[in-house]
């Protein structure tokens, strides 16, 4: 290691620890853990740009002013930018802020103002420009909070020099208290909230604001920013375009679910909102890291996915060699079936 990349090296390391200083003196307040009790978050960082969020928890059922303001340093100070927004109760008191004017590949730290109350906070990052040398992110899925606590979303936040974490889906699992998990929960005490399945937008805000509300993931989303990305039990297992395996007779119209676990993403996630016109389901993104490394991120499950084939409707049928290369030719590989659409 060369003088000049050990010295970066510690400086990151000091700016780290200072940020996770900041971070835990927010969190041991009692007035900051009542108004912001989900945190703060960044998500779908540009090379000029990010988007802030966070949710103030409502004392009365009316709009309420929200102060943010970003910096180079943890402190803030001097400010580099901010503003006023309000925490609507339509969105569920969740607010975003997509802050401009930014220089690409930097750091940058942020946090939200309540009256007299603050936030955590946060730091994030913006994307590079030009020549890219490495790339080093964090991967995860599949956050099912009734199954384990979330010790790798604290790990992922101790490490100082991540660009961002993309989270591929699955940040929520719709269960009631007899779902997947079901016995892990009672143990540990991380029983589903509300008590049944997910089914409606009040259910859904609830399960976004129980997952969030834990410290591991707290700190997790104000470590770096984050690409979400749903899957399928931010609605419902299994789900397809026209449906869901755990979408049952008697649970109200499909369509009417989706588009209330998709409300919920768009209102709890650091994520931009779909333009006037857009289809809310239509999640494609594309991020670029300067010259190193394009992502690319396609929506999968709900405009384009045939119904999922079910192995056990067809065994009974299949008899043999013929049997088997119909099943594959008219049902698994049949030219209709899509992913991409």
């Amino acid at each position: 290691m060369d003088r000049r990349t050990f010295l970066r090296a510690g400086a990151l390391l000091v700016a780290h620890a200072a940020w996770l200083a900041s971070f835990r003196q927010a969190l041991a307040d009692p007035a900051s853990r009542a108004r912001f009790r989900h945190g703060v978050a960044s998500g779908e960082p540009g090379t000029e740009s990010v988007l802030l969020w966070t949710r103030v928890t409502p004392e009365a059922p009316r709009p309420i002013p929200v102060d943010w303001v970003l910096g180079d340093t943890p402190a803030c100070d001097p400010p580099l930018a901010g503003g006023r927004v309000l925490a609507d109760p339509e969105r569920d008191y969740c607010v975003k802020v997509e802050v401009g004017g930014l220089a690409p590949g930097r750091t940058y730290y942020y946090r939200f103002r309540c009256g007299r109350v603050n936030s955590e906070t946060g730091r994030t990052r913006t994307l590079p420009l030009g020549s890219v040398e490495a790339l080093r992110f964090a991967l995860l899925s599949c956050s099912n909070y009734p199954f384990g606590y979330f010790n790798a979303y604290r790990a992922v936040a101790a490490e100082p020099d991540l660009a961002f974490a993309l989270h591929l889906g699955d940040f929520i699992y719709e269960y009631g208290p007899d779902g997947y998990g079901a016995e892990v929960a009672r143990a540990l005490g991380r029983i589903h909230d509300p008590a049944h399945e997910c089914l409606s937008l009040a259910d859904y805000r609830r399960r976004y604001a129980q997952y969030k509300a834990d410290p591991d993931a707290r700190l997790f989303h104000a470590a770096q920013p984050l690409l979400p990305f749903w899957d399928d039990h931010e609605s419902a297992n299994d789900a397809w375009r026209g449906g869901a395996e755990n979408h049952q007779p008697g649970e109200g119209d499909w369509a009417a679910r989706r588009a209330a676990a998709v409300r919920a993403f768009h209102e709890w996630q650091p994520v931009r909102d779909p333009a006037p016109g857009v289809d809310p389901l239509a999640r494609w993104r594309r991020f670029r890291f300067g010259d190193l490394a394009d992502l690319v991120a396609l929506e999968t499950r709900y405009t384009g996915r045939s119904r999922q084939v079910d192995y056990a409707d067809h065994l009974d049928v299949l008899r043999g060699r013929a049997d088997r290369d119909r099943f594959l030719r008219e049902v698994l590989w049949a030219p209709g079936r899509t992913l991409l659409g």
